[in-house]
């Protein structure tokens, strides 16, 4: 299989609404739950009850469309409401990670991380201002702990809808920082926010924008690979 790692927090674990979109179901494509593969079906994860719809499954489907040659399978580790401090080396979710790739990896290759994460580091300008900094860090050990040093990261913007939030003041600062990260990590994307919409709560993308912005990862993905 070709193996993907999904990380961040809750707008990759998924919160749109089951019903808002058609269900994606392939036998192509597997999720890694409980150390053990099955067949995928939404809700990946299950870190909140609220779980429901995320991108990957529109992700998956895309790369597939796009190159058949062999299965995929998800490996999905976000939780909702999580900083980035707690996926650092050594943190618990960065180890929790990191783990769940190693034991899947037993049948196939990681081929990239997919990351959506950053919300909850609007709240501090501190954390806001020194995300690409950390983030950099975090997925260049990673990849060194993967054995993996061009390991494809790709990762999205923030919603532009946080503006309505107040506790999330400084999400400008993170998407600013989000824009440098392929110049200090190389074999990285990021995907573009722009025209998504919130499912109504001004901080999950619904359902339909979720699958949108699947293809859009899967797009930069194909772009990634192709200029490698």
């Amino acid at each position: 299989m070709d193996i993907f790692l999904l990380m961040g927090q809750s707008n990759m674990a998924g919160r749109g609404l089951l019903e808002d979109v058609e269900p994606i179901r392939d036998e192509r494509i597997r999720v890694f739950q409980r150390g053990r593969w099955a067949l995928a079906e939404e809700p990946l994860h299950h870190d909140r009850p609220t779980a429901g719809i995320g991108l990957a499954m529109s992700f998956a489907r895309a790369v597939l469309d796009a190159d058949p040659g062999n299965d995929i399978g998800l490996v999905p580790r976000a939780v909702g409401s999580t900083p980035l401090d707690r996926w650092m080396p050594g943190a618990d979710l960065y180890e929790g990670a990191l783990a769940a790739a190693d034991e899947a990896a037993m049948n196939g290759t990681i081929k990239a991380v997919l990351w959506h994460q950053g919300e909850h580091d609007s709240k501090a300008e501190t954390d806001a201002s020194s995300y690409s900094h950390r983030f950099t860090r975090m997925m260049t050990t990673l990849r060194e702990r993967l054995d993996a040093p061009s390991l494809p990261v790709i990762f999205g913007e923030l919603g532009s809808y946080l503006a309505a939030r107040p506790d999330f003041p400084h999400y400008r600062i993170v998407n600013a920082e989000l824009r440098k990260i392929p110049d200090t990590l190389p074999h990285s994307a990021l995907v573009s926010a722009e025209g998504l919409t919130d499912k109504g709560d001004s901080l999950h993308y619904d359902g339909r924008s979720l699958r949108t912005f699947g293809q859009r990862y899967a797009a930069a993905y194909l772009r990634l690979n192709r200029n490698d």
